[in-house]
This record gives structure tokens, C-alpha cells and sequence, in this order.
């Protein structure tokens, strides 16, 4: 069946079983939310416990498998017909790969997260750094790339490019499912398996993020009540989901070559100015000199750091915190973004696709982690306790902080209106492409109606997991929802792997 023949044919029944159950859990959880958070983290805890190997190994082995299908013959196959030429100029490629596949959380971490590995981290003593110290410092920021770079981008591209070769090669539908062609000659899925993998990608990127948009609402929210008389609460935050539900469901509706690539356009300069801003005030020479150490840290130790798994109770409690969560939380979201880079990257090379999703987002994380979390640590390292004390007790105010800590109060209040802005745009377009991506799996993207409809689930399923526990709740469905995805995402390598091995006549 073509993908314009399943859009003239919805699966109605999908539809009605993942809203039936995202009903169930958002009603189970508003009706005894203190229940629904100890059954939630209790989940949670049991997967982490039996199979924290099974996400450190499935990451790491599909970063070496799509670095080796870059390096294959085959990576000259065009995903589209071989003389289809791409739909998009570079710039909005980049821009929409950088919104969709980064958004909001980069400024959200990106000085939290450092300073909070500069303090503690398993790598500390291993390598015989002192807390608190240069040394500590860079080791942090390069833990903090390690946890947005290769592996989880990794799989990004993995699910794309398997999406985009039976979709643009083969005239398979836009799917999730599509993923798994390779691994069935470039043949549909039974219907039943076909949808039940729908479901689970649904699941994972409903989850997903709202992980994504409830850990960003909260650096809004400090940003915002830095600015105006706007308080720091649950209730404040809710409200801002609310109104960026309705915002980013008016650019779903316009679609992608409208609201999704204009915001996205807007959002890459945005940031580049802010960025290059934090360099010119910023201890410029401190951050060249962190890039410079973080980077080749990084790519020296990026593969045997995937593989560690940890052994001893503190170390295993601080890699379920971070490690485990963002490599659950890059499986969730795996299922939305490799379909929305798939939707946007037809007509380009396999090797094109694989550069661009994974070479040249690595690098600008590099870049700004270097940059947000170089500032970071740096003011921590002149005056302990100025930022960590204030991110202990809560990551989203890093932003705020360290922001609050340049140059003059203009300055200040330039440079936190920036992020508040940017975060705000950044939710918008990761609820405006998820729900495009959510309409596209259950195969009703012809209905605005049903965009309408998303929109809103994802903002009601954000609220609940706040309500519920915050940035606990949130990890948790991360990982939780991650763990089938796992399975999946290794069923998808094998394919690429008999894709990259057959004759190219054979899969004809």
C-alpha cells in the first residue's frame, strides 16, 4: 500500500486504542496522583535495576553500526528516486533537524547539567580529579556533550534513514513501521504487527516529549519570573503548556513548510546570536580552552563511555539519574524524530543523511556546551557555591543564574528575555512536529481536526506527569517508555545490517 493509499485509509481502531489508553493513564494519575507517582517511580527503579546494560549496549552498538553505513558503498543511494532532488535548501534542513531533534532542551541543561557533574560524577576518581576543580570542570562539560551527542543522535539517524529508504524507495507509507523494511525485503508488516509497533511509537513520543516540553516549562518559568511578576510554580507552568499547546497545534495546522520551518529558521539564528553574545562577555578564553579539552576528551573516550556500565551502588545511582534517563529519553523520542527527519530529508544521499544527522549536530553541541556550560562552570570555579548552590535546589533556575551573573543589569535582562523567547518557541516547534509525527503514525494526518486533538493530549499528558512528580515523573516515563523501544530500535539495526550486506538485486 502507498502512503497516499493508507492516508485515504486511517487506522481508526489505532487511534481509539492509544487515546483509550492515554486516557486511562491521565485519568489514573489526576484521580490519585500521589498512588500514581509511587507506582510510576517503582517502575522505573525495576527497569533501571534489570536493564540498564540493555540501554547502554543498544545505543552504543547503533552508533558503530550507522558510522559504518556511512562508510559503505551503499551510503551513495539517494533516499528518493535516483534523480529526485531534496525538498529543502540546506539552511532549512539544518534548521528544522537542530529544532526537532534539540529544542528547548539545550538551554535548559546546558548550564545545569555541567555544574552539577562538576561536583559529583563516577569519572572523578577514576581519572583522579578533585570536585570543584579546572579539571572537574571540563570532564563535566564533556560528560554533558556525551549525554547529547553520538549515541543518542545515533539512533536518530538509524530510524530516519530506515524510514526514508522503504519510504521514498520502495513507496511504503510514512511510518514508523517503515523502519522495519529493510528487515522484511522492503515488504509491509503484517497489520497487527504494523500496529502494534505504532502503538508503542506513539506511547514513546507522547511521553517523550512531554518529558522534553515539562523539564523546559520549568527554565521558562524561572526566566519569565526573573523578567516580571510571574511566580515559580507547578500552577504557572501548567499555564504555559497550556499556551504553548495552543500555539504550537495553530503551526501544526499551517504544516511544515510553513509554521514548522519559519519558527525553526528563526529559532537557529536566535541562537547563534546568543550564543556568539555569551563568547564576546563571557570568559572567552575559558570557553576556547574547554571546547578545545571537552572535544578531544569526548572523542578519545565517547565509545568505551558507552559500553561502561556501572557496578558499585553510588556510581549505579548517579548513571540511572543521568545515563540511563537520556538514553531512554533519546529511545522515546526516537520514534518522532527519526520520522520527522525521514519526512524532510527526501532526496538526499544516505551518507548526506547520515553527516548531517550525525556529524554536524554533535558539533554545534560541542560548540554550545562549551559556550552555556563553559560560563557555568567557570563562574562556579571563582566563586564556589555562586551557581551549583542554586542549581542543587533547582535545575531550571542554571539559566537564570549564570545569565545573572554578566555584565550589566541591561545586559542581564537582555540575555534571559533571549532564552525566556527561545524557549518558548523552541516547546512550540517540539509540539508542533510531534503532532504532525503522531498524526502521521496513526495515519490521520489529513485531518486537522485530529492536529487539534494531539496537540492537546501531549500538553494534557505533560501536566499530568508535573502534577504528579516533576522532574521524577518525567525521567521516569522516559525510561519506562524507553525500554520496548530498546527492542525495536535493535530489531531496526538488524535490518539496516541485511540491508547494508544483500546485493543491491536482491532487495529489488
Amino acid at each position: 500500500m502507498s502512503y497516499l493509499e493508507s492516508k485515504q485509509h486511517p487506522y481508526q481502531p489505532l487511534s481509539i486504542l492509544v487515546i483509550v489508553i492515554l486516557m486511562v493513564f491521565v485519568g489514573y494519575a489526576a484521580l490519585d496522583t500521589e498512588q500514581a507517582a509511587v507506582v510510576f517511580l517503582a517502575i522505573k527503579d525495576n527497569v533501571v535495576a534489570r536493564f540498564d546494560l540493555l540501554f547502554n549496549w543498544t545505543v552504543s552498538l547503533v552508533l558503530l553500526l550507522v558510522i559504518a553505513a556511512c562508510l559503505h558503498p551503499k551510503a551513495k543511494v539517494r533516499l528518493g528516486k535516483d534523480d529526485e532532488l531534496p525538498e529543502f535548501s540546506y539552511l532549512a534542513w539544518f534548521a528544522m533537524l537542530f529544532s526537532a531533534g534539540l529544542a528547548s532542551g539545550l538551554l535548559y541543561w546546558g548550564t545545569s547539567e555541567p555544574i552539577t557533574h562538576m561536583l559529583s560524577n563516577p569519572f572523578l576518581d577514576m581519572r583522579g580529579q578533585l570536585q570543584g576543580s579546572p579539571e572537574a570542570a571540563v570532564t563535566a562539560v564533556m560528560l554533558t556533550a556525551f549525554h547529547w551527542g553520538f549515541h543518542g543522535w545515533g539512533l536518530y539517524v538509524l530510524v530516519g534513514l530506515c524510514i526514508a529508504l522503504g519510504a521514498y524507495r520502495y513507496d511504503l507509507p510514512l511510518t514508523f513501521g517503515t523502519a522495519f523494511s529493510p528487515l522484511t525485503r522492503f515488504q509491509s508488516l503484517p497489520r497487527g504487527i504494523s500496529q502494534t509497533i505504532d502503538v508503542i511509537a506513539v506511547l514513546g513520543t507522547v511521553f517523550g516529549v512531554a518529558t522534553s516540553i515539562g523539564l523546559s516549562v520549568g527554565g521558562m518559568n524561572a526566566t519569565l519570573g526573573s523578567l516580571i511578576d510571574f511566580e515559580m510554580s507547578i500552577t504557572a507552568q501548567i499555564a504555559i503548556v497550556a499556551l504553548v499547546s495552543v500555539l504550537g497545534i495553530f503551526s501544526a495546522v499551517s504544516g511544515v513548510a510553513n509554521g514548522i520551518r519559519l519558527l525553526s529558521e528563526i529559532n537557529v539564528w536566535i541562537s547563534v546570536g546568543l550564543a556568539l553574545v555569551l563568547v564576546a562577555v563571557g570568559p572567552t578564553l575559558w570557553i576556547l580552552e574547554v571546547f578545545v579539552g571537552s572535544t578531544f576528551d569526548y572523542i578519545v573516550n565517547v565509545i568505551p563511555m558507552g559500553f561502561w556500565t556501572a557496578e558499585d551502588a553510588a556510581d549505579k545511582a548517579w548513571q540511572s539519574a543521568w545515563t540511563v534517563f537520556y538514553w531512554g529519553w533519546w529511545l522515546a523520542w526516537a520514534p518522532f524524530v527519526g520520522l520527522f527527519v525521514a519526512r524532510i530529508s527526501k532526496g538526499r544521499t544516505m551518507r548526506e543523511f547520515i553527516i548531517a544527522v550525525l556529524f554536524v549536530p554533535v558539533l554545534i553541541i560541542l560548540l554550545w556546551m562549551s559556550i552555556f556550560g563553559g560560563t557555568a562552570v567557570y563562574q562556579e570555579l571563582q566563586l564556589a557555591g555562586s551557581v551549583s548552590e542554586i542549581v542543587v535546589a533547582d535545575y531550571s533556575q542554571g539559566i537564570v543564574t549564570v545569565f545573572g551573573n554578566l555584565g550589566s543589569e541591561t545586559l542581564q535582562i537582555a540575555l534571559v528575555g533571549t532564552a525566556a523567547f527561545l524557549l518558548f518557541t523552541w516547546l512550540i516547534t517540539s509540539l508542533d512536529s510531534a503532532t504532525l509525527v503522531l498524526c502521521h503514525l496513526l495515519r490521520v494526518d489529513h485531518l486537522q481536526w485530529m492536529k487539534v486533538f494531539w496537540g492537546f493530549m501531549l500538553g494534557a499528558v505533560t501536566c499530568i506527569l508535573l502534577i504528579v512528580g516533576g522532574i521524577s515523573a518525567l525521567q521516569a516515563a522516559s525510561i519506562i517508555v524507553g525500554l520496548p523501544l530498546a527492542f525495536l530500535v535493535l530489531a531496526i539495526a538488524a535490518g539496516l545490517v541485511r540491508y547494508l550486506l544483500q546485493p543491491v538485486d536482491q532487495l529489488q
